[in-house]
């Protein structure tokens, strides 16, 4: 599952490279860094994750943006509206600290796939996002809306903020909070079943600073509280925490 997963997100990131190399490209950014992330949704735990970067920006505004578990591409040429495929990985539940949540049956890796549309206007950005699971893993759907604001600190750094809300549908829900019979006897938490709905609400906080010729530093910081069925009435999430962190630095090249 792990191969056929990853398979599908390198086959996924070369299909939208090669799908808008034609518009000739301007700048490439590469890099790597690593961040601090919960062990599962809805846990307390936190592990380390590489972080890679890759951005290609075309000379009519398309463009593809790889940066840690998502990757997005814009295939629209035109400098405000923007649309185009989109997909994000989401890790297996399994091997984690907790160990009641532990005992439960693993929830297989995600690589969630979708569509996305948005647009970009003097500083302020939005879009919304529909995914469904290609890999087998939650199996479900969720959709999301995001809005954002970035500005410049200095001539070599940039601020970016951005607020987000998501909803998953029943078998995302049910992958990730749920607790069934089966569980319940292995893991000693009580049964609890998760519907559909809004399951978070967070901010992303990017800084940029481009500190010599073409090497930057990009911090990343994000918080998210999980809401609705996902919140600590979810005995998965109880035994963790509703209060999502994520903190992480990249090193970028751009040539």
């Amino acid at each position: 599952m792990k191969s056929r997963t990853a398979l599908v997100l390198l086959s996924f990131l070369l299909v939208m490279i090669a799908g808008t190399s034609v518009a000739g490209a301007e700048k490439w950014t590469a890099g790597a860094g690593l961040a601090m992330v919960p062990d599962y949704i809805g846990s307390d735990d936190y592990e380390v994750a590489p972080l890679p970067y890759l951005t290609v920006a075309f000379e009519n505004h398309m463009n593809v943006r790889w940066v840690g578990n998502r990757i997005q591409a814009n295939v629209i040429p035109h400098p405000i509206f923007k649309a185009g495929p989109v997909g994000e990985y989401i890790g297996e539940r399994d091997d984690v600290d907790n160990n009641r949540v532990d005992r439960m049956d693993d929830v297989d890796a995600s690589f969630m796939l979708g569509a996305f549309a948005g647009f970009e206007y003097e500083g302020f950005n939005g879009r919304i996002e529909v995914m469904g699971d290609v890999a087998d893993g939650n199996d479900g759907i969720m959709a999301r809306l995001a809005l954002g604001w970035g500005t410049r600190l200095a001539e070599n750094m940039r601020l970016n903020l951005e607020g987000f809300t998501t909803w998953g549908d029943d078998d995302f829900m049910e992958a990730y909070f749920a607790v069934d019979a089966a569980d319940s006897i292995r893991s000693g938490l009580p049964t609890y079943n998760a519907d559909s709905g809004i399951y978070d609400v967070g901010l992303n906080v990017t800084y940029h600073w481009n500190f010599t010729g073409a090497w930057s530093l990009i911090g990343i910081a994000g918080v998210s509280q999980l809401v609705g069925d996902a919140d600590d009435s979810s005995p998965v999430v109880d035994e963790g925490s509703e209060t999502q962190g994520r903190l992480g630095a990249i090193f970028t090249y751009a040539f």
